[in-house]
Order: structure tokens, then sequence, then C-alpha cells
């Protein structure tokens, strides 16, 4: 079977070639795109009855896509934002190969007008200051392991920083101990290649020279038990164990990112402006950020009291000022 007819080659070609030569996509987008094909292929082998090598493009219809689709959401219990997340994957390799061969752009305009669903945006959940502390009370500070849980757990709440942040943060990222006047800080390496610096606490400071005491410049900032670098689920655990150990959050499923919204929201409470937010979360649009001015029923009830209907009017009109209106008319 030809190459510009077998589905293989022009996967190989958009996996290996397109998407990290010239996209230029981040590690997470590249891996997110290999899943999906993962997923996608043995659904049209078992529909089609061919052997995943064997597929040709002309097997991708836009019916099969539905079908995987709506697989995606009933059989494996994806979320709709999941199923959206592996449609746009499936629209980039039909533009792909669109752009490309002139005789699939029919093909490829099928597969691009699947749309994608529209969802709810789910509630931001968040810890306030008590729950926060309560958690990082947990850790038992007094043996070597509950300091290092302690120091992760600080980390993640005084920078926001995203699972991924966390596990690939490397001694040399932290500048701290400085005697220069300068502020402590962290280097975070976060989508897209993006890097951003957030202060540190004393506290932080504290627990996490502790932690790197002895170590080299690469070596992972935070180490399992078994002395090999965190992984994501392994800090995902990690938290699920935090919150094991707080009988009042036994019924809420917290994870590494609620303790993201958690600073978050804690900043804005502090009165901290939404773009320093923004910046200090490493959001690259405002309008990521704004949904934390959103969450608080303070700030709300704050807004609600300044337009309260029923409050004393203030005086009479100014109409209704004599020495006013006469020296008006005398301009």
């Amino acid at each position: 079977m030809p190459d510009l007819i077998t589905l293989g080659p022009w996967l190989r070609r958009f996996l290996c070639e397109y998407i990290v030569t010239e996209r230029n996509l981040a590690r997470n987008t590249r891996k997110s795109y290999r899943d999906t094909f993962s997923l996608l292929l043995p659904f049209v082998s078992r529909k089609v009855r061919k052997p995943v090598d064997r597929l040709a493009v002309s097997d991708l219809t836009s019916r099969l896509t539905l079908q995987f689709l709506n697989h995606l959401e009933e059989d494996r219990g994806c979320s709709v934002r999941t199923r959206n997340q592996r449609l746009a994957a499936i629209r980039a390799f039909a533009r792909f190969i669109g752009s490309r061969d002139p005789t699939y752009v029919e093909w490829c305009g099928h597969i691009r007008a699947i749309a994608s669903k529209k969802s709810m945006p789910s509630p931001v959940g968040w810890l306030t200051k008590a729950e926060m502390e309560t958690m990082l009370v947990v850790p038992d500070r007094k043996t070597r392991r509950g300091r290092s849980e302690y120091a992760l757990l600080l980390f993640l709440y005084n920078t926001g920083a995203r699972v991924s942040e966390a596990t690939q943060l490397k001694v040399r990222d932290l500048q701290i101990g400085g005697d220069n006047g300068k502020h402590d800080l962290a280097t975070l390496h976060g989508k897209g290649g993006k890097t951003r610096q957030c202060p540190l606490w004393p506290e932080t400071v504290r627990a996490l020279a502790d932690q790197i005491l002895g170590r080299s410049a690469d070596d992972a900032v935070f180490v399992s038990r078994l002395g090999t670098p965190f992984t994501r689920f392994g800090i995902y655990r990690f938290i699920e164990r935090c919150t094991a150990g707080v009988p009042d959050l036994a019924d809420r499923k917290i994870t590494p990112h609620v303790i993201r919204h958690t600073t978050a929201c804690h900043l804005v409470l502090a009165g901290v402006d939404i773009n320093t937010i923004r910046a200090w979360l490493g959001h690259v649009s405002i309008s990521t950020t704004n949904i934390y001015a959103e969450i608080d029923l303070t700030l709300k009830a704050n807004a609600v009291a300044l337009c309260e209907v029923g409050q004393p009017s203030r005086g009479r009109s100014w109409k209704e000022d004599k020495d006013l209106m006469t020296f008006l008319k005398s301009l």
C-alpha cells in the first residue's frame, strides 16, 4: 500500500517531525498527542477489522471519530474537557495531512467539522488558611522523611507551582541563603518552556535548605523515600496521604492543583492585584487568573454592600442650591 494512503507514515511524520521540529510544541503536549493516537488507532482497528499497521487515512472517518469520542466519555469515563482535548489532537493531525496532500482536503474538512462539546467549568476548589495550616502539620518533622514531605507541601503552597514544575525543580533553580540582600527565589520551568521566579518565605527557605544540603546542582530538590526524584503520581499520592490525616477534609478531593488554587485565592484575599497573581502562577492570559477574583464570598459581599438598596440619600440636589445656581447664571 503506498505511503500516501497508509495512515502509519503520516502519523510518524506528524508525531516525530511536525509537532517537534516545525511546531516545537511542549513536551507534555507531545505526550498528550501520542496518548490520543495510542487510544484511537486500536479503536479504529477493531471497528474496520484491519491491523493497525494497515490502516488507511480514509479509514479514519468522521463517523468513527465521533464513535471514538463517545467511547471516551461513556466507556472510559473521561470528562468533556478530555474529550475535547483528544479531538483537538485529531483535528491537528487532519490539518497536517490536508495541508500536504490536496487529495485529502475533503477528508480533512469532515474531520475538522466535528464540533467541540460545550462543558460547564467546574467550581474552583481551595482551602482556607486554617485548613492549609492543618495539612502542613500532618508530616512528622521529627523524621527526615517528614521534613522532606513538609518542605514539598510548603513549597507548593508558597509558589503555587504545578506538579510538573515541582518534579522538575533542581538544586540549581534555588537562589537561597545569599548575603547580598537579594530575595530568596525559586526558578520554575512551566508550560511551553516558559520560566518564572517566585519569592520564597523564610520558613520555605529553611525547609528547602535542609533538603539540599550536600547535594549537587543537577540533583532534584524533592526525592522519594527511595532517593529517586518525585513523580507526578508520587506527589498526588502524597497529597492524598496528607488529606487523610485531616478529618475535616475526609469527604473532599484535595489534589496538588487544589493547593495551587489555594495559593491564588489567598493572594486575592491579601489584596494582591490580579496581574501580579497572573505572573506568580505563570498564566499566559489574565483571563485565566480572573476566576480567582470571583470565588470568594467575602469579596462578593463587599461589592454588594457598595450598591446596597435603602442607603440614606446624600441630601438635596445641586439644582436646589441657590448660591450655586446664582454663580452659574453669572458666568
